[in-house]
């Protein structure tokens, strides 16, 4: 009974206050009601415990650089893979283009008939021969661009990653001798408490809590790796080409043509 009394009254002098000093001023009274708890909830917490929350803290972000470095290094040797690959198609299509370039060469002579490794092919067969080359020829450079494109964005992110990681590494070893210089402050204070001669700096206490923030910030931000997108470009569909195979191999190489006429 008197439970709900009680109850009511409070009401009613909350509804009396919002009415006589309004709803704005009695928000701005709740909200620093609110943030002096909270701060003296704060201030309740001995700093030997945010020391070792701090120290914890600290403690797990190894595993974090760790995870990312050992990403980064994926990557190191998937860019190796890739870029092994990538030379390897560069030798074969060196050696393509200087087999296409005697098939043209031939070609060129006008005969009727061709002779190649100890067999016989008709000028048909050879300028088919070579249209099938320089089309395959064609499909491995737009490969290779693009393993190139990929191999250039996925040296642009290890950059990026390594650099990333170090700033992390070199931000989590400051807030480790942080800690251990705070620890090592509080215990001198705690000294000097026991013998009679305390002076307690509060200025400590809030210099560990923002420690403690920004700590728990990094933890919570950690950055994305590694995120490499190929991308090619598609052609626009044309006409068919109706020029003879030794144009087509001359026009792709920029050499002027020197088709015998028959």
């Amino acid at each position: 009974m008197l439970g709900n009394m009680s109850r009511t009254w409070m009401i009613v002098g909350t509804a009396l206050a919002i009415t006589s000093i309004g709803v704005g001023t009695s928000w701005s009274y709740f909200k620093t009601a609110q943030g002096s708890i909270r701060q003296a909830v704060r201030d309740a917490v001995p700093i030997s415990f945010e020391l070792q929350r701090l120290e914890q803290m600290t403690k797990d972000l190894i595993p974090e650089i760790r995870a990312n470095q050992k990403v980064a290094a994926q990557l190191e040797v998937e860019m190796e893979y890739l870029s092994r690959e990538t030379e390897a198609l560069r030798e074969s299509q060196n050696e393509e283009k200087s087999k296409m370039q005697k098939i043209r060469n031939s070609l060129c002579e006008g005969k009727q008939s061709y002779l190649f490794g100890g067999k016989t092919f008709t000028a048909q067969e050879v300028e088919h021969d070579l249209s099938l080359r320089l089309e395959r020829y064609k499909n491995v450079a737009n490969d290779i661009h693009g393993k190139e494109k990929l191999l250039e964005a996925k040296q642009k992110t290890l950059r990026a990653a390594t650099e990333k990681i170090s700033q992390y590494q070199h931000q989590q070893d400051l807030l480790e001798e942080k800690s251990e210089s705070l620890q090592a402050e509080l215990n001198l204070v705690e000294l000097a408490k026991a013998g009679g001669n305390f002076e307690f700096d509060d200025s400590k206490l809030a210099d560990a809590k923002r420690l403690a923030q920004d700590v728990e910030k990094r933890i919570r931000t950690m950055h994305k790796l590694i995120e490499g997108n190929r991308h090619v470009d598609s052609e626009i569909p044309v006409e068919a080409d109706d020029r003879s195979v030794v144009n087509k191999f001359d026009d792709y190489f920029g050499q002027k043509s020197s088709v015998a006429k028959k």
